[in-house]
């Protein structure tokens, strides 16, 4: 990544904007549905000032939905605030040459009020806030993700034309790990491995997945913020690139009831502050080392809470709702995928943890500060585990498998109650995401889907 550091002058990015002929900045921040959104501007205007003071927006950046509807009924913006800008300063460590867009650099930004105050309400300050408590306590996180996700033949104002049926995916049938079936894709999945690379994000591996059309790709871990910009970009990126093909790249968490779900898996780990693994337990590879142990045992205590944050939308539980490998319950075990969270225990840096309950579709800013904020208080309180799940935990009885939300109102209800999500993440972010989502739950409501139209419109 041709990235420039935070002590950056005026001069030094001049020579970036000159040595890479760059005429256009991608600049932007994420929004609370892990959307990257924000403005294309000149390099001039980024010289001139905005690398160091950034650029203003309306802060309906954090007021409206996925389809751009202001949600109406929020405390922090609307018509009675008179939706005032907020301030995007470009994070000058994330500043990279677009490679698949000639003359093009693109930049992350943090997000500020006008008064300069770092905006409470943005997951990436949000993560920044998770991480430095974890350095206060003398550990420093990492985290990698995982994403799997649809390719559809046709773009995505073809598929909207056809009101999104019939959808024809770029392959056809089941052939998970088929190195034969994955040659023929190689033009569009390969292309995402290399432009990422020149990108400066490692792609570890690719394979096709268990639905047609489906696939997934391993991010290499990293610190904790740069993996949730990496998580980022990864889905931007395979979107943009989808499109250049006439593809669309879908992150939906269920696209079609017979086919698998789309996971985003999280790996995540701690370094003690002289670089050793913290998670690591040389004298018992076999288990997590008693740091690790509580960690998790945060995790799982927590779990439940959290779920409005792993599975934040309406689709997310169809892909929970009968195992189909995610979870439906708090459980763990070791290097068990059955379960919710699962230790994976070594005697080196490869000892860590998965949380295997977010989609594809949850913002990977809120899942790793999330399950960072859960497993620091697991460690802060020396919380210990219950039992280990072996086998399937799906076949456990309700009351040991302690069952995840199942819709999102349900989420809801338990993040907006829980005392620790307010102690972790404030009270404000807690009201504020809670009531975005209750938008959710509310226009999913007033829809008339195509299963009531088949079920009731010819017998009723």
């Amino acid at each position: 990544m041709a990235a420039i550091d935070e002590s950056a002058d005026q001069e030094l990015i001049s020579d970036f904007i000159k040595k890479n002929g760059i005429h256009t900045f991608k600049i932007g921040a994420v929004d609370l549905d892990g959307l990257w959104r924000g403005k294309r501007i000149s390099s001039e205007y980024f010289l001139n000032g905005v690398w160091r003071d950034g650029t203003f927006l309306c802060n309906i950046l954090f007021g409206w939905d996925l389809q751009d509807e202001p949600i109406s009924e929020l405390a922090y913006t609307g018509a009675h605030t008179g939706y005032p800008d907020i301030n995007m300063r470009p994070d000058l460590s994330t500043l990279a040459v677009v490679p698949w867009e000639p003359g093009t650099a693109s930049v992350i930004c943090d997000v500020f009020e006008r008064d300069g105050q770092s905006l409470d309400l943005s997951p990436r300050n949000i993560l920044k806030s998770a991480a430095e408590r974890a350095k206060a306590l003398g550990y420093q996180p990492l985290a990698a993700y995982e994403f799997e996700f649809y390719l559809f033949q046709g773009t995505a104002r073809d598929l909207a034309r056809r009101g999104w049926r019939d959808l024809e995916t770029l392959s056809e049938g089941n052939h998970t790990y088929s190195v034969y079936r994955d040659t023929g894709h190689e033009f569009i999945i390969g292309e995402v491995r290399r432009r990422l690379a020149e990108y400066g994000i490692s792609i570890e591996a690719s394979n096709s997945e268990h639905g047609p059309g489906q696939f997934e790709v391993n991010l290499h871990y990293s610190d904790a913020v740069k993996a949730a910009d990496n998580a980022m970009l990864f889905k931007h990126t395979v979107k943009e690139l989808a499109a250049r093909h006439g593809l669309t790249a879908s992150f939906m968490a269920k696209v079609n009831p017979g086919w698998a779900g789309s996971s985003g898996h999280m790996h995540q780990s701690l370094l003690r502050a002289d670089g050793t693994p913290a998670f690591a337990n040389p004298s018992d590879p076999g288990r997590l080392s008693e740091v690790g142990n509580s960690y998790l045992a945060g995790l799982v205590e927590n779990a439940a809470d959290l779920t409005a944050l792993f599975l934040p939308n309406i689709n997310s539980y169809k892909r929970t709702f009968a195992g189909d490998w995610a979870p439906t319950g708090v459980t763990w075990g070791i290097d068990n995928r059955t379960v919710a969270i699962r230790s994976i225990p070594g005697g080196g840096s490869s000892a860590r943890i998965e949380n295997r309950i977010a989609g594809a579709d949850a913002n990977p800013y809120l899942v790793i500060a999330a399950s960072l904020e859960a497993g620091l208080d697991g460690i802060e309180q020396g919380m210990e585990l219950p039992p280990a799940v072996e086998g399937d935990s799906y076949a456990l009885p309700a009351a040991r498998s302690n069952l995840l939300p199942t819709t999102l109102s349900g989420a809801i209800d338990l993040f907006e109650a829980s005392i620790f999500a307010r102690k972790a993440l404030g009270d404000r972010f807690v009201d504020h995401y809670a009531d975005m989502r209750r938008w959710e739950v509310k226009k999913f409501a007033s829809a008339v889907t195509e299963w009531e139209m088949a079920r009731y419109m010819e017998h009723i």
